[in-house]
């Protein structure tokens, strides 16, 4: 498959429903709430639940200028956040809301503790409420009294809206029949908005009647995944009015929507990000040119007396926050793009009275949902060895102070030393990876090195999709390279629609040569530190990163052992996936069937060259996604590879279930403990080492 910036969205399209077995909230409530910090006894190995049972809030996404994870009371004396942790042994979550005081001064409580998982949904490609697999988390809104919270949570398969108090009284407010899908207050502070979809029940329906004539096949199949088809997109929002104060709900027109909604009335069109300021000041970001897909977003300010220039280096692109601190005082948090290396920037400026914004701080961390709280950022903050936390960030000095960590007991956890490394491709193209050694590497040694993709950046959990453990499999005496893939291709920067993007993308499949050479320099960096033995190297990847995994074994002889996550980019992909994708592959510029395309997929066809594929490669997907697999892995077994593939049942893209997770994360460390270390007493994984043996035997004897 392609996966493309402005095509990304096309891996999501998974179907499936995730359901599993609910914690009591008793239990949850004590697993929800961070221990005491003992005293310091020693390091010890991270273990895979030590990963996977994390205490996250806010949404999976930590990229810059994403949505908030919390919400602060009107007094600015607490926050309230959805906290959630996974329970491996009864493959389950806990959720719960949680309320942490921002003085310093009392331990985080929680106010509800209960719902299960809330699945985000997607419209794409004409097909509506997709699945990804991955959470749908709002930050939950305060009354503006600061008496109460409301929030979403799902109970009984459906996702209603709740409001607790500050004494930890809570209860649903809502008794919908289709799920609640997002929550604002209007514009009044007195009023919810709550966005729903009873449309999709009513297309379901008519489609259960359409099946007893047979359904007609068309584009409304996702084919990889489902024997019947999708509701048609786009599926009409109902918006419903919720007065807090009497409890009365109400549906409304889009008219009135529009009216209700909290927007200021002098933000301009198509601004993504807006910073209203007293004296009439304004800053907002928004293309030059609307009309091109990647345009880059400039900052713009403005006063009564007009626009203030702002310089290129720090306003044309990657501006991922802005605040007004003082009425003439901007901040300004940019960068953390392939080219930053990561990094971001927060710069302090006087419009109209300094010429360039001042630089006051630089951190290699991941900045999420900031927002300004007493002169300083309260940020969601995530470093390298260190998960999510609620940080404030004082924009005169820099000093950091911590306000809620989740999870204190990583502390005491061997996690290994984190190097970043920054290069460039063939084409000049910057980027970076950050570069783990074994806790017990010691001056001289070299290690087998795994490559986990393709983005990096906060806390290394397991690569994008969480399948590759990075601490863990460091903990077993590998190096790991967490690469981060660069930006998108310059010329694509003036496409004026996806289909003329990927053209430019897929034209001698230019975009994925730039990310392989990009991940080849990569290799090369971590073995010019001489921690790297370059004769023991492994791949991994996940959607965006799997393609470029499947890419690279075409190209590169390097690796002794890959493991992906999603398979493969296929001349079947035209079928497998349904008509939906296929027109729109075709748009881009792929060979229809029985035109003669082998010169178009020699160098990403996996099938087209198994005579010749001879790295072992472990397949562990969902199975709203098998079927893209299929032509890939009969191919390999025809011609003698050493291919091993799992299924994982209700699974979308994104892996949800904890104890799939956890599976995941034992065989794929067993697979390259196999393959690069030599090693066959792997506890729990016995049924493998028979097979993999027998792969071993098979390559040999070719």
């Amino acid at each position: 498959m392609v996966t493309a910036p402005g095509a990304a969205a096309v891996v999501a399209l998974l179907l499936g429903t995730i359901t599993m077995a609910h914690a009591t909230p008793a239990t949850c409530r004590e697993r929800l709430l961070p221990p005491p910090l003992g005293a310091a006894t020693g390091k010890r190995p991270v273990t895979a639940r030590d990963l996977i049972e994390l205490r996250d809030f806010g949404p999976a996404d930590n990229a810059p200028g994403a949505r908030p994870a919390f919400s602060v009371s009107p007094d600015g004396r607490a926050a309230a956040l959805a906290i959630r942790r996974a329970d491996i042994a009864s493959d389950s979550y806990c959720f719960g809301i949680a309320l942490v005081p921002l003085d310093g001064t009392g331990a985080m409580r929680l106010l509800d503790v209960g719902g299960s998982f809330i699945p985000a949904i997607n419209d794409i490609r004409g097909m509506s409420a997709i699945e990804s697999g991955v959470p749908l988390v709002l930050a939950p809104l305060w009354s503006r009294d600061g008496r109460a919270i409301y929030y979403l949570r799902r109970d009984h398969s459906v996702t209603q809206v709740w409001r607790a108090d500050l004494a930890g009284h809570a209860s649903a407010v809502t008794s919908l029949k289709s799920d609640a899908l997002s929550l604002e207050w209007a514009a009044d502070g007195t009023t919810l908005l709550i966005g729903t979809r009873p449309a999709l029940q009513a297309a379901e329906a008519a489609i259960d009647r359409e099946g007893r004539d047979g359904y007609h096949f068309d584009a409304r199949f996702w084919t990889l995944s489902e024997a019947r088809p999708r509701p048609r997109a786009p599926l009409p929002e109902t918006v419903l009015l919720l007065d807090t104060a009497n409890g009365r709900l109400r549906s409304v027109s889009s008219e009135e929507s529009a009216q209700l909604r909290n927007r200021a009335a002098d933000r301009p069109a198509g601004s993504a990000l807006f910073a209203p300021g007293a004296g009439g000041r304004r800053a907002w970001t928004a293309p030059d040119d609307p009309r091109l897909v990647f345009a880059p977003a400039r900052l713009q300010v403005a006063t009564r007396q007009g626009k203030i220039a702002c310089p290129e280096a720090i306003c044309a692109r990657r501006v991922a926050g802005i605040w007004w601190r003082e009425p003439d005082e901007l901040l300004i948090l940019r960068g953390g793009g392939p080219e930053d290396r990561g990094q971001l920037r927060l710069y302090l400026w006087r419009p109209g009275m300094e010429t360039t914004p001042r630089l006051r701080v630089t951190t290699d961390h991941a900045l999420t949902g900031c927002t300004l709280w007493r002169k300083t950022l309260l940020c969601a903050r995530e470093a390298a060895n260190e998960p999510r936390r609620l940080v404030a960030i004082d924009p005169e000095s820099g000093a950091e102070t911590l306000l809620f960590d989740p999870n204190p007991e990583t502390a005491g956890l061997a996690l290994g030393a984190v190097r970043r490394l920054g290069w460039a491709n063939a084409l000049g193209m910057r980027t970076y990876g950050d570069l783990v050694l074994p806790p017990s590497h010691r001056s001289g040694q070299r290690h087998p090195l795994i490559l986990v993709q393709y983005v990096s950046r906060g806390f290394l959990r397991g690569g994008t999709g969480d399948e590759y453990p990075i601490f863990l499999l460091a903990q077993h005496g590998f190096a790991v390279l967490s690469f981060q893939r660069p930006a998108a291709l310059p010329a694509t920067e003036h496409a004026t629609d996806l289909n003329a993007l990927q053209r430019i993308n897929i034209k001698d499949w230019a975009e994925r040569r730039a990310i392989v050479s990009a991940l080849d320099r990569g290799v090369d960096a971590a073995i010019a530190t001489g921690t790297v033995d370059p004769g023991r190297l492994g791949l991994t990847g996940m959607s965006d990163g799997a393609t470029t995994t499947q890419f690279a074994l075409n190209s590169l002889k390097r690796f002794k052992a890959a493991a992906i996550s999603t398979c493969c980019d296929e001349p079947s992909s035209l079928f497998t996936t349904g008509p939906a994708y296929r027109d729109a592959v075709l748009a881009w510029g792929y060979p229809r069937q029985g035109d003669d395309g082998s010169a178009f997929w020699k160098p990403m066809s996996l099938a087209a060259n198994a005579s010749n594929m001879r790295t072992p490669l472990l397949i562990q997907i969902p199975d709203a996604e098998y079927r893209w697999s299929l032509e890939t892995v009969s191919a390999l077994e025809q011609h003698g590879g050493a291919v091993d593939m799992y299924v994982f049942p209700d699974e979308n893209h994104v892996k949800a279930h904890p104890a799939h997770r956890a599976a995941i994360y034992r065989r794929s460390v067993g697979w390259f403990d196999f393959w690069l270390r030599g090693v066959t007493d792997l506890p729990g994984l016995d049924e493998e080492v028979t097979r993999w043996k027998e792969m071993r035997q098979a390559l040999s004897r070719n």
